[in-house]
């Protein structure tokens, strides 16, 4: 909701800890006159008195206090740039917060201020973009791509041309499952029976050695994560307790955690060991990729045969490692989108477009108008 008026704010506008600078941000009808009130400028001009878009050094409180740079942006508007420590930008706040001034998020202060939501949602998103990748994805939502795809279904809406607007929003929704996980990473679990190499997996998918590696059964008993990229994607990999009946309590524990994780992941790698006849099954809503490990182990080659729709690994020899990545990333992105691709990416977007497709079936232009309305705001 945007405040009245005569409100001025204060906005930290880079994100929370430790930084070399910091940028807050003052805008409102007293912003010039406020941070007049808190700076000290050797030649003693007054901000009003500054060009605008330059920037200037000044000390904040006193001649002898902090030193910083002052640029006024325009009459509403002045930025400061201070040391990055949190101590720096919490009292510069404090201080103007004491003269009036209303401490403002700055997603808070954009959604109050942009006419475009989903280029808005877009921008607040960027900053929790994991990979360049996903970056990518969002910066085209940021510069259009989703906002036009919702106007050209609008239009078409409104025309009575329902197969066009139900083919731009199935071709929409089809890049969901994409768009949820831009900032959320991918759910993928590591299950199997107890020393098939799940933990050493885990290791060579990630890069370094995040699960203790060891001989003896049953050394993984909590759930184990990492998060790391795979073909741009986020990933985050969960390294789970050996699958098997057991009295003890601990390892039960294990086992019951284990089976969670894989009911709850978008994908499921259940591992075999290549010298084991004891192929292991596991009910999950998951997609689940087989994989078989340990084929660098005399009299592999046999099992190798014996199950051709596995992939193949040894983390000994690296043998299959970048085929496992490859599938992983098939698995979860199997059609990733094209560049300037429409990508819904906040679960509002994908609700209000999945209403608006199945009133469009309906050929009820009214709904599909209010829904498509609601994200253009």
């Amino acid at each position: 909701m945007m405040s009245p008026p005569s409100t001025t704010h204060v906005i930290e506008l880079t994100p929370r800890g430790r930084a070399a600078v910091a940028v807050v941000l003052v805008v409102g009808p007293q912003a010039i006159g406020v941070v007049d009130e808190c700076l000290s400028r050797p030649d003693g001009r007054r901000l009003g008195e500054l060009a605008t878009n330059r920037i200037f050094v000044g000390r904040w409180g006193s001649p002898s206090g902090e030193e910083l740079l002052v640029c006024r942006r325009s009459e509403d508007a002045v930025e400061i740039h201070c040391h990055g420590g949190g101590a720096a930008v919490r009292t510069i706040i404090d201080w103007l917060v004491e003269r009036g001034c209303q401490p403002t998020r700055w997603q808070d202060w954009l959604r109050a201020t942009a006419s475009d939501p989903i280029r808005v949602a877009a921008q607040i998103s960027l900053a929790d973009a994991p990979t360049a990748r996903t970056a990518a994805v969002l910066l085209d939502q940021y510069h259009g791509a989703l906002t036009s795809a919702v106007r050209t279904t609008w239009d078409a809406a409104a025309t009575g041309d329902w197969r066009a607007a139900i083919a731009t929003l199935d071709a929409v929704l089809a890049q969901r499952g994409v768009g949820l996980h831009l900032t959320k990473p991918w759910r993928v679990v590591l299950a199997g029976r107890p020393n098939v190499g799940k933990s050493s997996l885990t290791n060579a998918l990630v890069g370094f050695q995040r699960a203790i590696v060891c001989d003896l059964p049953g050394t993984t008993r909590d759930v184990v994560t990492a998060v790391t990229a795979i073909d741009g994607w986020p990933i985050q990999l969960a390294d789970t307790a050996g699958l098997r009946d057991t009295h003890e309590e601990i390892e039960s524990a294990g086992v019951a955690r284990a089976a969670a994780a894989a009911a709850e992941a978008d994908l499921v790698l259940l591992i075999d060991d290549a010298l084991s006849d004891d192929k292991i099954e596991l009910p999950s809503p998951a997609p689940v990729l087989r994989v078989l490990n340990k084929i660098d182990l005399p009299h592999a080659s046999q099992a190798v045969l014996e199950r051709p729709f596995a992939v193949c690994t040894s983390v000994v020899t690296g043998a299959g490692i970048a085929a496992l990545v490859a599938a992983i990333g098939a698995a979860l992105v199997p059609a990733p989108p094209a560049s300037a691709a429409a990508v819904p990416f906040t679960a509002e977007q994908v609700e209000r477009l999945e209403a608006a497709r199945a009133a469009a079936r309906r050929n009820d232009a009214a709904v599909v108008l209010s829904c498509l309305q609601s994200l253009l705001g």
